[in-house]
């Protein structure tokens, strides 16, 4: 019976130890970022594109579908501010190649908004009919 007590009394100091010095299991780290995911913050529905140190936005819906991103956004990861802050900002993302993009008088500068544009290394192509 004494050496019950000894191992109860031992293993109860040993945990004691450990708590007090901090020694437990760390708690789960949230969803790390990885190079070309795609993260949000829980306060904005701005989506960005990871690119190495740096996060580029997707100025609008159009654009994030030319990606072939689902529609639900079910690919996009919320990340904490913080997290999202460590990377530096860069071009936001243009039209993916080989998109057709119909211009509105806004995105054309008060241009003409009938004209439709084909996209070619990121440059905007008139469609000529």
């Amino acid at each position: 019976m004494s050496r019950l007590k000894k191992l109860i009394a031992i293993g109860t100091t040993a945990t004691m130890l450990l708590w007090s010095f901090g020694m437990v299991l760390p708690a789960a780290h949230a969803a790390t970022i990885a190079d070309g995911d795609l993260v949000k913050t829980a306060d904005s529905s701005a989506v960005y594109y990871i690119q190495g140190a740096n996060k580029r936005v997707f100025p609008h819906y159009n654009v994030y579908l030319s990606w072939g991103y689902p529609a639900d956004f079910s690919t996009v990861k919320t990340v904490s501010a913080s997290e999202l802050a460590a990377y530096a900002d860069d071009n936001a993302m243009p039209f993916r190649d080989g998109s057709l993009f119909r211009g509105t008088t806004t995105s054309l500068g008060g241009k003409d908004a009938t004209a439709v544009f084909y996209v070619e290394n990121a440059k905007l192509r008139p469609v000529l009919s």
